[in-house]
């Protein structure tokens, strides 16, 4: 068995830290303006328009092309539009490598399509204002194989999309969207990566908002974990100097030794993370910057396969989480601190064999359960439990439910819920 389990004395010494510090990745300055430094020997292509209903469509095709766009002023009636194809199959011959190209848009309406074929490609694009739309596509079928590719899409503004799409393995994608506003119209970001077998060194998907009303998806799939894994999902809304309430997360991955890791910053948040497969860590931190207000947040994390890791942490009043495991050697932690307006809940669900559940509640008026099928369980349970910096309200009023049924024993098994891997559409 891969993990330890600890003797109930130490589990009940302050609960659970987080195994590992998500991994940031610093989004790259884009140039201030476009340079022959940009180009590796292909050829070049620079547009600059103002004014507004503007198009501009590029097409390259070959190996180190570059293409620079730039358009300025425009409102939602009259959009400006990019289209840019860099295209060329990777194999028998090298073309479609190590492209790039940058767009830049500054006012309201404005969209953008990028689209490139094959590996070691680059799309930067930059948008300012409102409404304003950006799809990235990297890969295709094979041939196209789209290995090592980078997108980047930087969004300053309310009710902007940015979509991105890649195919094959080993790609990079890094949304950024700033909404100001504290209350208002949200930004909307999806990020779709999808792996074959070969040379599958895992995704990385990593999505940052501010203000309010976000909402941000990411797929991961790399099939069966026989065909790969290891990718790596982040999304991060709100932070200390833009708090951000109404946010919706969801992560979904498939293979082995995936990671996702979602933060949502005070009250009223969604996140969903859902894992099929084995050696996965899932990890939600959720009202980390309002402490012992805010809250009413909602965590959903579902887990199939063997040796998965699930933690939960939230902070305030109302929370709820939501975890469920089925396999072997599993692990799920929920740890809910305060609550000292309204209690918190939480429910821990495992089938299977040798898995380990712990529940750390803060404060008076919480509720928790856990359910687990099968044999060599654990479960542990804290309620009104101090922790360090901030004592445990006086008061009770707590409410444990702990079930553990031999799996030899003729018992109804627990139902899985369908809201654990519910799917969001925009």
């Amino acid at each position: 068995m891969k993990r330890v389990i600890l003797s109930a004395a130490a589990l009940a010494i302050g609960g659970f830290a987080f195994a590992q510090t998500p991994q940031t990745i610093t989004p790259i300055v884009q140039q201030t303006s476009p340079t022959a430094a940009a180009t590796v020997g292909g050829n070049y292509s620079n547009i600059d328009q103002k004014g507004i209903g503007s198009d501009a469509k590029v097409q390259q095709q070959g190996t180190a092309n570059a293409s620079f766009i730039e358009q300025t002023g425009t409102d939602v009636a009259n959009r400006n539009s990019v289209d840019v194809l860099q295209w060329g199959n990777v194999q028998p011959s090298i073309s479609g490598h190590l492209n790039y190209s940058e767009i830049k848009q500054d006012g309201a309406g404005n969209d953008f399509m990028a689209t490139q074929q094959g590996d070691e490609n680059e799309i930067l694009g930059l948008q300012n204002g409102l409404d304003n739309a950006a799809l990235v596509q990297q890969g295709a079928t094979s041939p196209q194989q789209a290995q090592n590719n980078l997108a980047k899409v930087d969004q300053d503004g309310k009710d902007n999309y940015a979509e991105v799409q890649q195919r094959y393995d080993d790609n990079e994608a890094s949304i950024l969207q700033r909404n100001d506003a504290v209350a208002g119209v949200g930004n909307r970001s999806y990020q779709d990566q999808r792996s074959n077998p070969n040379q599958s060194a895992g995704q990385v998907a990593i999505g940052e908002q501010w203000g309010d009303n976000n909402e941000a998806v990411q797929i991961q799939d790399s099939g069966s974990p026989a065909l790969g894994g290891g990718n790596h999902a982040e999304i991060q809304q709100g932070d200390a100097t833009t708090e951000a309430t109404g946010a919706f997360a969801q992560q979904v991955q498939s293979g082995a030794t995936n990671e996702a890791y979602a933060t949502q910053y005070l009250s009223s948040d969604e996140s969903y993370q859902e894992q099929l497969g084995t050696d996965n860590k899932a990890v939600v931190e959720q009202n980390t910057g309002g402490i012992s207000s805010g809250g009413n947040n909602l965590v959903e994390q579902f887990q199939d396969g063997d040796r998965n890791e699930a933690r939960s942490d939230q902070n305030g009043n109302g929370n709820t989480v939501n975890q469920e495991q089925y396999g072997q050697d599993n692990f799920s932690s929920v740890k809910q601190r305060y609550g000292q307006d309204a209690g918190n809940m939480a429910t821990s669900i495992q089938d299977g064999s040798l898995n380990n559940s712990v529940i750390n509640q803060q404060s008076h008026g919480n509720m928790s359960m856990v359910d687990q099928t099968g044999d060599g369980q654990t479960s542990l349970i804290n309620q009104n439990n101090p922790t360090t910096g901030a004592a445990a309200a006086a008061g009770g009023y707590n409410n444990a439910t702990v079930i553990q049924r031999n799996a030899n024993v003729a018992l109804t098994p627990q139902t899985r819920r369908i809201a654990a891997s519910k799917r969001h559409t925009f």
